[in-house]
């Protein structure tokens, strides 16, 4: 995955329709909690990072390997949005 940010809306809605189909709840409902975005703004990338870890570390075992690497991921790149 590329460390472009504009890859981040485009990758968690990949995800997202994933885990709709899938109905996987638990993921689901910690990261509506925070996306999309309202504002971009800080808080905004800050919340989504903190929702992602979340999800990595409560959920890892409900996720496919390639979700849970793209979580991490995602994570890193909210992480540095919101630290830059």
């Amino acid at each position: 995955m590329s460390k472009d940010l504009s890859n981040v809306h485009v990758l968690l809605g990949q995800l997202i329709d994933g885990w709709c189909e899938r109905r996987a709840l638990n993921p689901l409902r910690v990261i509506l909690s925070c996306y999309p975005l309202t504002n971009g703004f800080t808080e905004d990338w800050v919340l989504l990072a903190t929702s992602l870890k979340t999800i990595r570390v409560q959920f890892a075992n409900d996720l496919a390997t390639d979700e849970l690497e793209q979580v991490i991921e995602l994570q890193h790149l909210a992480e540095s949005a919101a630290y830059r």
